[in-house]
């Protein structure tokens, strides 16, 4: 197993970064618009999981399991996400 060290890694990282904070700030910018929020939510689970796809693939360790915990995890923020975007 690869360690992991962030100051040589950051470059994989940063996007991620980027891609949550857009979605926080999306999410301020549109708390109007409950549809907005949920494509962003939707959105977000979908580049998590490209994400840690791509992440993989350049370190050589993408195997059917990591997918699917990527997957697994989206899943759940996505619900934690929906259920707070449509609570009444």
């Amino acid at each position: 197993m690869r360690k992991i060290n962030i100051a040589e890694d950051s470059h994989h990282y940063l996007p991620l970064i980027g891609i949550f904070t857009a979605g926080i700030l999306a999410f301020i910018f549109f708390a109007y618009d409950r549809q907005f929020q949920i494509g962003i939510a939707l959105s977000l689970a979908v580049a998590h999981v490209a994400w840690g796809i791509v992440h993989h693939i350049v370190h050589k360790n993408l195997s059917l399991i990591i997918i699917l915990e990527y997957i697994a995890i989206a899943v759940l923020g996505l619900s934690v996400m929906l259920s707070l975007i449509l609570r009444a």
